[in-house]
């Protein structure tokens, strides 16, 4: 939950001294303590492409998926034989998407 919350506020610009952990001594004294290095990392986006990678291979969603997967137009019964204007738009907007990606 920490770190989702440092990809929230990292992604919305909150500056680093706002999220400094400060203490007060009962002499007075502020002491602050850094967060860990990991949440510090996140905060920084020091290694944003990393992160984002490894939660692609937690979803399984790294490798790039066909036409088919994509519309499951196996799935629908209520199609026709002939495809509409409609369907070949979505279909060629499909093709592009999935180019791209690769």
């Amino acid at each position: 939950m920490k770190r989702q919350l440092a990809y929230i506020l990292a992604r919305a610009q909150v500056p680093y001294h706002w999220l400094q952990l400060t203490t007060t001594d009962e002499d007075g004294d502020e002491t602050s303590e850094d967060l860990p290095e990991d949440l510090q990392e996140i905060l920084f986006n020091s290694r944003l492409s990393t992160h984002f990678k490894q939660f692609g291979q937690e979803l399984g969603v790294q490798d790039p998926k066909s036409l088919e997967d994509v519309y499951k137009s196996h799935l629908e019964t209520s199609r026709t034989s002939t495809p509409s204007l409609s369907d070949i738009f979505i279909l060629r907007a499909g093709i592009r998407i999935i180019n791209r990606e690769r």
